[in-house]
């Protein structure tokens, strides 16, 4: 009996080291990790609550999520990750206006948008959309109501924003 009791605690050494690895999931989280979509959608929350508070301190009044205008930001953004290039044109030629008009979102005055490659933490972009002037005036510009906001590649962003 000492013997198999040896051997139990020798086998629980290892298999309760073994939860520690699986435990986040025993605790209700995913059994997969996180994958880039997830950590990609935290990060357009992330950027979006730096962008609503800077708005504001500007009086104006919060951007919110449009799923149509993410639609087209996020197909922009993979259009820049799978062809490899960084610009406001699509690698087919398309303009802002064309890319959120296939997507189904009807504005009723032109769309802006900004881009971004380069750091992958929300913070990163949102300072680096506010360094710049064009950026940050798109992002202060209170007649805008609505945004899409999606990434790619963890550093190729793309934020649309409409009324």
């Amino acid at each position: 009996m000492r013997a198999l009791t040896h051997r139990l605690h020798g086998a629980c050494a290892v298999a309760c080291a073994i939860p520690l690895l699986v435990l986040p999931a025993a605790a209700g989280a995913s059994a997969a990790p996180a994958g880039p979509d997830v950590v990609q959608q935290a990060n357009a929350n992330e950027i979006l609550a730096l962008e609503n508070a800077a708005r504001e301190k500007a009086n104006c009044s919060a951007l919110t999520m449009n799923s149509q205008l993410t639609a087209a930001a996020q197909a922009h953004s993979d259009d820049m990750a799978k062809n490899n290039f960084f610009s406001h044109t699509g690698s087919d030629g398309s303009s802002i206006a064309q890319r959120v008009e296939k997507a189904g979102f009807s504005p009723s005055i032109p769309t802006e948008e900004n881009i971004h490659q380069g750091g992958s933490t929300a913070q990163q972009v949102f300072d680096s959309w506010m360094g710049s002037a064009p950026h940050k005036a798109a992002i202060l510009n209170c007649k805008w109501k609505q945004t899409g906001l999606a990434g790619a590649s963890g550093n190729l962003w793309t934020q649309l924003f409409g009324t």
